[in-house]
């Protein structure tokens, strides 16, 4: 071998073995330290499953990745569900209703939730208001049509009759399902408040009609034995 072939070898050699340097330094893991004790690759900077909003958390020692959805958090509005359309949807996560009373339950009037006024809140043994987590049945009251007419209430401006406001009786289905399962526990016919009184001032605007709900008192006592366990 001439010594120009020689160097042309040696020089083929050194190239190679440069190369192989080069990515077994590229492929080497990193050592810097991540802050987790280790020496692997660092933690994402988000975690797999989104926020309330819908967006990733960014997980830290005081805010750390949710384990559950904003719609798996019980709230009072979890139980609205029971009452629409002609299928409950159940809320699986509820109480078990109690073999003896009282049944902490909620009213849905409507579709909406209703929320009793004066009824002593949380701070009180009340199956009426209960905290979302010990629900065992929820009550729902649907409108099914005019009843008799209360009153026809007339609000006049320099003696001319500008508005008329007409207050009729509802008649409602009120049905009361076990919130667990859906499972209807009974059904009953209710009419709303039977009385009502003309209020001193209203909004100028054109003649309406009014349907009266029930009110608190008539919805407490309608339910009272469901929220005794009176009834099954």
């Amino acid at each position: 071998m001439t010594g120009r072939t020689r160097a042309g070898f040696l020089a083929g050699v050194v190239a190679l073995i440069g190369l192989a340097v080069l990515v077994a330094l590229l492929a080497r893991p990193s050592d810097r330290d991540d802050g987790s004790g280790g020496t692997g690759a660092s933690a994402p900077a988000f975690s797999v499953d989104p926020g309330p909003s819908g967006r990733p958390v960014t997980p830290t020692p005081n805010n750390p990745a949710p384990g559950s959805t904003a719609e798996e958090r019980l709230s009072l509005f979890s139980f609205t569900g029971v009452c629409q359309g002609g299928r409950p949807r159940p809320v699986p996560r509820a109480a078990r209703v109690s073999a003896s009373g009282p049944h902490p339950l909620v009213v849905h009037v409507n579709g909406l939730l209703h929320q009793f006024a004066d009824s002593g809140g949380y701070d009180h043994v009340d199956p009426f208001t209960p905290p979302p987590e010990q629900v065992q049945l929820v009550a729902c009251a649907e409108y099914q049509e005019r009843g008799k007419l209360l009153k026809k209430c007339r609000y006049t401006s320099s003696g001319v009759l500008r508005r008329t406001i007409s207050h009729y009786e509802g008649r409602y289905r009120m049905r009361v399902h076990e919130a667990r399962t859906g499972r209807l526990v009974g059904a009953h016919g209710m009419a709303g408040q039977d009385s009502v009184m003309c209020t001193g001032f209203v909004e100028e605007g054109p003649d309406s009609v009014v349907i009266e709900t029930p009110d608190d008192v008539s919805l407490r006592a309608f339910l009272r034995p469901y929220a005794r366990g009176e009834r099954p």
